[in-house]
């Protein structure tokens, strides 16, 4: 007798792998306790008379293999698409790029996948955007409503791309800047045209304040104060 999450071998009644088994159930009659094997082809197959630990034992043992089996579809759905035949060697002119592209596609069928980890989205999006598919004019447009690999990991890439695209701006970068203010010394700046360097005037904050511009309450004394 073979018990593993391949195979079931309990001769001289039945040795077959687990992927030819449908289920499995118990059954008593006339006082003798049976396993009863349903097959792939519809055959069932009574093996009579095994103790309590060995049923469980084969229980176990089908569980686990229903598990891996599991394991191995959603693998499947995941990768699947992305099995691509790349042009060797591979380069990034436009046909290349055209042929990657084409191997991505929408897959109704994994609609209803569950949401990938973002670490994983984010691999993802990267290889893709390694072999030339950064401009995502060339994918089409994942759909919304729909959770397959094709159409998260597009969504995934977009989100990178705008948050990539997007600068961070400060509330100093969001004023107006009419001068550049560099501090030279103890309350003395030096203040510059950003479009003429020639331009420049020395602001004294000190008592009294005061501009070589010669104005009293000048726009550059003005301009180092706000700052």
């Amino acid at each position: 007798m073979k018990i593993t999450s391949k195979i079931l071998n309990i001769p001289p009644y039945l040795s077959t792998t687990w992927k030819n088994i449908v289920s499995l159930q118990t059954a008593e009659k006339d006082g003798v306790s049976f396993l009863i094997v349903l097959l792939q082809n519809k055959t069932k197959v009574e093996i009579p008379n095994l103790d309590g630990a060995t049923i469980e034992q084969i229980f176990n043992a089908h569980a686990l293999s229903l598990e891996q089996d599991s394991s191995t579809s959603i693998e499947n759905a995941i990768y699947g698409p992305f099995t691509m035949k790349l042009p060797m060697p591979f380069n990034s002119d436009s046909s290349t790029i055209d042929s990657l592209a084409s191997s991505l596609q929408h897959n109704p069928i994994q609609e209803n996948l569950p949401p990938l980890a973002e670490d994983i989205l984010k691999k993802i999006s990267k290889v893709a955007r390694a072999f030339g598919l950064d401009d995502l004019s060339v994918l089409p447009t994942a759909k919304e409503d729909c959770n397959c690999l094709y159409c998260q990991v597009v969504r995934s890439m977009n989100h990178d791309k705008t948050e990539e695209t997007e600068e961070e701006i400060s509330d100093q970068d969001l004023k107006f800047r009419s001068w550049n203010i560099q501090q030279t010394a103890d309350k003395l700046y030096l203040v510059t045209n950003p479009l003429d360097a020639n331009e420049h005037y020395n602001v004294y904050l000190g008592d009294p304040i005061g501009c070589t511009c010669g104005k009293k309450h000048c726009e550059h004394i003005k301009e180092v104060l706000s700052t």
